[in-house]
């Protein structure tokens, strides 16, 4: 038999019940989220796939865009996000050669040789990246030039150093090299753009788009993407000849060479 207790519940439960209106649903409580077991990601893409570089190429903008997804930002109390854009470029070796100065004449000296350097590079993040994370993780990540592996250790060599810092300012004069702090944009609460720019020199091959998405200085989801850069028309032609058959390339240049000093000759010549 039920105790005064229980019928007194049962009773309040039916009265709630009765007075609900028709097709409702009781309330669900909302589940509990614990600090910290967000399960944030990030989408992103790019506005190309292909560039192809013809003789009226000069220079192209890409567009970054993407979001944030399982975002909780209404809770900014708890951390902000922030966002950082890499676009690397395919990696080949350089040789560095340091100019000296020899009876009045500039002639090469010593020389350096970096077995990894991307062909193009650029950051971008929402806010300046040491702000965003460790040293120790920018490293790890090759995120930053000053963080970037060239295949060669330069720590501690004051004469590394120059070397390495004279590769990376002649690289950024030739828009080759680029860092942006501010040059990732929220669009509302998870939305974001950037735009990279792509100069005229930009070398050929397959360069990748990674975009990391961090929290509370840790990266808490990552996306990758690629787009691909090559030459097209005559530009193509003359690329694969002067590559995988030098031999012709040459001749056909001394033809072409003699050519034009005939023409030229029969065009100015005096009777």
């Amino acid at each position: 038999m039920m105790n005064t207790a229980a019928i007194l519940r049962l009773t309040a439960l039916l009265l709630a019940l009765s007075c609900m209106p028709a097709g409702a649903q009781p309330a669900v409580p909302a589940p509990e989220v614990k600090p910290g077991t967000s399960q944030e990601t990030v989408q992103s893409d790019i506005s190309t796939r292909e560039i192809a570089i013809q003789s009226n190429f000069t220079g192209i903008e890409i567009l970054i865009f993407g979001s944030i997804d399982f975002s909780d930002s209404r809770t900014p109390g708890e951390g902000r996000y922030d966002v950082i854009s890499v676009v690397r470029g395919p990696a080949e070796p350089i040789v560095l050669r340091k100019k000296e100065r020899v009876a009045g004449i500039w002639v090469n000296g010593p020389a350096k040789t970096y077995g990894s350097v991307p062909g193009f590079y650029a950051v971008l993040s929402t806010r300046p990246f040491r702000a965003i994370a460790s040293d120790a993780t920018l490293k790890k990540l090759g995120i930053g030039l000053s963080d970037l592996d060239f295949g060669r250790y330069t720590m501690g060599d004051p004469e590394e150093q120059s070397f390495r810092s004279a590769m990376v300012r002649l690289r950024e004069e030739k828009n080759l090299f680029q860092e942006d702090d501010d040059g990732v944009r929220f669009i509302g609460r998870s939305l974001f753009r950037a735009t990279v720019a792509l100069p005229v020199n930009v070398p050929t091959g397959r360069y990748t788009v990674d975009v990391y998405l961090f929290r509370d200085g840790e990266v808490v989801s990552k996306s990758q993407g690629s787009l691909e850069v090559t030459k097209a028309g005559i530009e193509a032609f003359l690329y694969q000849l002067a590559f995988l058959h030098p031999f012709l390339y040459g001749l056909l240049g001394v033809i072409i060479a003699v050519l034009a000093g005939l023409a030229g000759w029969f065009a100015f010549r005096r009777d």
